[in-house]
């Protein structure tokens, strides 16, 4: 029984090997069509699930019944690509054969997704499916005409529709390849970099090994973009020293969380969402990956002063700990040379894939220059295997998308769902966006981010958008809630993982984590009515008051949160500190509203050092200036000048 687990284990590291080799060799020549390409991916998805499950079972049965699965994935997933002429010529009739293998695929990607990420998308993916099947049945606007099965099946599989088109796609041309190079740093002792660049935070900022997992966290999830997976790589050697060092446990493993959780928002990779946000917008992904730069700041700025006002709320003085900078210098080329080329090559328009290329073999070059970071071949072979296993997860996740997308855009149901969206909103912004946060949370209850956004993003955004929302600011509002749902209660998970490090309640520390990450809740709405924040300003002008008011309004709001600053607050100190929150992050909203000209007014009056003017120890109340509101930006430049002297 033993040689036999250890022949799986063999077959799966060979599998994840050869189809790193083949991602890696199809951004360099074009040996297949793109639904030819997408069959490979698939076949490759489903043998390195299915093999990765065998290896994890603990009876005869279970590892003989997932080799069976991975045999039939290799074996439909072949049909497909030996037949693909004469499955373009009877889309939506298909003969009695591809209906069989048609049902087989769907069968196989909902088991795969099951085992990758649990019960709930399958779930969600069978109401569809359901519907759209037998949603001839209901009354009122959720009628649609009949479709038989056999339709059904060809517009959902085998008629390279459904789980094969776009998100595929997107896995199998820019996702993959992303995911090995974030997996590769792990082996190369990249890791060391970001401890020692965590130390330097920890020294600057109260708070210590809180302050280094916030940073470490942050340029992990740089490069892998998986907020469950960054908690694992890097919390199991924070959160055990932050707990050391006075941390309760469900703080250490909130902080661990809300910073991985952030990863997912910091270019260049921002994982798998990000990639299909530019497809939806149209857009290059450089485009997206720039207009994520200053939210991405915006969030890690607030979560490091979280980490901070904790520090001073329960006393932790850390230790400070001597910074390596030699190892810090000698381990920054390997991450710092290869993300270089890795920007620059996006930034000169070509595709992630072979930006991914060029990056995985520069930085594999780099790290035989070093004794200490040269790896071993079975460690090299390994690591490619473990990225290759979660681009697997990511690619099973995006093809059970596109069955929930077929049936949304083929019943009907996605423009249905959106009218419901309007109506409810009655035209109103606020309630339209409240309605989408809610959605995108829900939505992100233990399903990947890129399945949570993707939904909201054909079904909600449009609805947005017409009430006159720049596309770009709508589909960042979407993808920042579809990430914070890994923070927010029943189903967190990368709380539920910090949790288990931290030996912690996982409902403490999932409100904790969530508390942590108030300005990701914060930042989607300041990203629509600010457009600075995606570096698309309305004004120059307002654009500078903007970049003063938000860090400070972040930062007044966090620490009425926690009750404290420097030191801890008193009640009037703690109500002074909520009012500047509110008057400097309400400066971004009131420049939307027609006939409410109080946008200087709430920068000017925000601003904590006029909160003086209130003080009991003033004695007297502090003048606000006053201006008309003519809309100019003339006018807006003088009244500015006027508030600032």
């Amino acid at each position: 029984m033993e040689s036999k687990y250890i022949c799986v284990i063999c077959t799966q590291l060979f599998t994840g090997g050869c189809g790193r080799a083949y991602q890696m060799l199809t951004t360099q020549y074009l040996f297949l069509g793109s639904y030819e390409h997408q069959a490979v991916h698939l076949a490759f998805i489903f043998l390195l699930l299915f093999l990765y499950q065998a290896r994890q079972s603990k009876t005869r049965i279970g590892m003989v019944l997932n080799l069976t699965l991975a045999a039939l994935g290799v074996a439909a997933s072949g049909y497909v690509l030996a037949n693909m002429v004469h499955l373009k010529e009877v889309f939506g009739f298909p003969d009695p054969m591809d209906v069989a293998v048609g049902v087989v695929l769907i069968g196989l990607v909902v088991i795969a997704t099951r085992a990758a990420w649990g019960w709930t998308l399958p779930i969600v993916a069978a109401i569809f499916v359901a519907y759209f099947l037998w949603g001839d049945g209901l009354p009122g606007h959720l009628y649609h005409r009949p479709f038989n099965f056999d339709y059904v099946v060809s517009y959902l599989s085998i008629g390279l529709s459904g789980i094969f088109g776009q998100f595929l796609g997107i896995s199998a041309n820019q996702v993959f390849l992303f995911v090995v190079f974030g997996s590769l740093l792990g082996i190369i002792k990249v890791n060391d970099f970001f401890l020692e660049a965590g130390k330097i935070a920890g020294k600057a900022f109260r708070g210590g090994p809180g302050q280094t997992a916030v940073v470490s966290s942050g340029f992990i999830g740089m490069i892998s973009g998986a907020a469950v997976a960054n908690v694992a790589v890097t919390g199991s050697f924070t959160i055990p020293y932050m707990k050391q060092v006075g941390y309760k446990p469900q703080h250490a493993g909130a902080i661990e969380a809300a910073a991985s959780t952030g990863g997912q928002l910091m270019p260049p990779v921002m994982g798998a969402a990000a990639f299909l946000m530019a497809s939806f917008l149209g857009v290059s992904y450089d485009a997206v990956m720039l207009a994520g730069i200053l939210p991405a700041i915006l969030y890690f700025w607030g979560v490091m002063l979280g980490v901070q006002f904790l520090a001073v709320r329960f006393g932790i003085k850390a230790p400070l700990e001597r910074v390596d900078f030699r190892k810090l210098m000698r381990r920054l080329p390997l991450f710092g040379l290869p993300l270089a080329v890795l920007i620059t090559l996006l930034i000169m328009q070509y595709s992630p894939a072979k930006s991914a290329f060029w990056a995985i073999l520069l930085a594999i070059g780099l790290s035989y220059i070093d004794p200490q970071t040269r790896p071993r071949p079975l460690e090299l072979v390994k690591s490619i295997a473990g990225g290759a296993l979660i681009g697997a997860q990511i690619g099973i996740s995006l093809a059970i998308v596109g069955m929930i997308a077929q049936t949304l855009i083929t019943t009907g149901l996605g423009n249905k769902i959106a009218g419901l969206v309007e109506i409810l909103s009655a035209g109103n912004l606020l309630i339209g966006l409240a309605l989408t946060m809610v959605v995108s949370i829900i939505l992100g209850c233990g399903v990947p981010t890129s399945a949570a956004y993707t939904l909201v993003a054909i079904v909600v955004i449009p609805s947005v958008i017409k009430m006159g929302v720049e596309p770009m600011a709508a589909h960042f509002f979407s993808f920042y809630f579809a990430v914070i749902s890994s923070l927010t209660p029943p189903v967190a998970l990368a709380a539920l993982a910090g949790a288990g490090i931290a030996g912690a309640p996982y409902f403490k520390t999932a409100l904790s984590a969530a508390k942590l990450a108030i300005s990701g809740f914060i930042i989607p709405f300041l990203i629509i009515f600010n457009p600075l924040l995606t570096f698309n300003p309305v004004s120059w002008v307002w654009g500078l008051g903007t970049v003063i008011a938000v860090p400070l309004g972040m930062t007044a709001l966090t620490a009425a949160i926690y009750g404290c600053g420097l030191t801890v607050f008193s009640l009037r100190e703690r109500i002074l500190a909520s009012a500047a929150a509110a008057l400097m992050l309400g400066y971004s909203g009131f420049r939307h509203v027609d006939g409410l000209p109080l946008e200087y007014r709430c920068w000017h009056s925000g601003n904590l050092p006029s909160l003086r003017f209130w003080s009991p120890r003033s004695g007297k109340a502090g003048r606000i200036a006053s201006r008309p509101h003519s809309g100019s930006r003339t006018d807006d430049r003088r009244y500015l000048r006027n508030v600032l002297t």
